[in-house]
């Protein structure tokens, strides 16, 4: 049956009974029923990062000059995530709607750098590996650049010495992971940088999981190679506020190493009878209360609240890996060093 507005508007208990009744068959996320979509720590926290959103819940990210609260604390993210994953004072970028858009902004970004630094590229390339998030696939699908998969190694990593043999004058980006989706492993980043910098390819580190996780991690005494802005040759980062940030959704950064690189991604047009449109990111109206909810997340957490977190995942997982080892017929798949 085709759904109609109503003649006349519902009360308020009723859509909200209503609601309750569409929720009802979801997951019980709040009671950790859930894997990967809801990255949850409780009401507390929920009912404040709420507080949090509804103070800018009209506010648009469409023009920073207007908003300037929401611009403050967009550079106030992006600075303290970049201070995490060892940038300087350099590296500049965005917050975004979520990793997808990350993602799809970084191809867009190296199409658009190699079109503007080498002459005669009609058909882009992108390596990425096997287990590449499909993000990448779908950045790949919207912008027209062909997708060439790179192999595993033995240890379930990208194959660095194939993504050597894959290099082409199309080739307009590299990728690796920290840590990539399907198995939790961290790409060999520091060997892709050295290949990047050789080559003078742009490397882009997709940590939209591991961003607000492997850094406490690695401070809680963990082996986590390099991966972050500490390798030269890793031009961009992509991390979601709301997957370890643990913010409200949809909400995620990108970062590049310098505005020389960010400002391909920016589109502007001058054309418009309304004036000059330029937008950093893809969407246009960008929903403040997101920007919000992510600062806020980082503030009221801080390096403290995200370590005793990294604590508890990474105990957790250990009791997890020991226990599919104890099962006969069981084993991990490579060396996961996240969760």
């Amino acid at each position: 049956m085709n759904k109609t507005l109503p003649k006349t508007g519902l009360s308020q208990k009723e859509i909200l009974d209503i609601l309750d009744s569409y929720s009802s068959q979801d997951p019980d996320y709040r009671n950790l029923k859930t894997w990967s979509l809801v990255y949850y720590l409780g009401e507390e926290l929920t009912n404040f990062l709420l507080e949090a959103y509804k103070k800018f819940f009209s506010a648009n990210g469409l023009n920073p000059m207007v908003f300037q609260s929401l611009k403050k604390m967009e550079n106030e993210v992006i600075q303290m995530t970049a201070n995490l994953l060892h940038g300087d004072d350099k590296v500049c970028g965005v917050m975004t709607a979520g990793g997808t858009e990350s993602c799809m902004l970084a191809v867009k970004t190296y199409k658009e750098l190699a079109k503007a630094t080498k002459r005669g590229i009609k058909h882009p390339e992108m390596i990425i590996p096997e287990t590449a998030h499909v993000a990448w696939e779908k950045g790949a699908y919207y912008f027209d650049i062909k997708v060439r998969h790179a192999p595993l190694d033995k240890n379930y990593k990208v194959d660095v010495q194939a993504v050597k043999k894959m290099i082409t004058r199309n080739t307009v980006m590299l990728l690796g992971s920290a840590p990539e989706y399907p198995h939790g492993l961290i790409d060999p980043i520091e060997e892709l940088g050295e290949v990047a910098l050789q080559h003078q390819i742009p490397l882009h580190v997709d940590a939209c999981v591991g961003g607000y996780l492997l850094p406490f991690v690695e401070k809680l005494g963990y082996d986590i190679p390099p991966f972050d802005f500490r390798v030269k040759g890793v031009t961009s980062m992509s991390a979601d506020t709301h997957k370890y940030g643990f913010s409200a959704k949809g909400a995620s950064t990108i970062l590049y190493r310098n505005m020389d690189i960010m400002k391909h991604q920016f589109f502007v047009y001058e054309n418009f009878p309304g004036g000059i449109f330029a937008s950093p990111a893809m969407l246009g109206t960008r929903p403040g209360g997101s920007y919000a909810a992510a600062w806020a997340s980082m503030m009221i957490l801080g390096e403290n609240g995200y370590m005793n977190i990294a604590k508890t995942i990474m105990e957790t997982t250990r009791q997890l890996i020991d226990g599919i080892q104890s099962i006969e017929g069981l084993e991990i798949i490579g060396n996961p060093k996240a969760s």
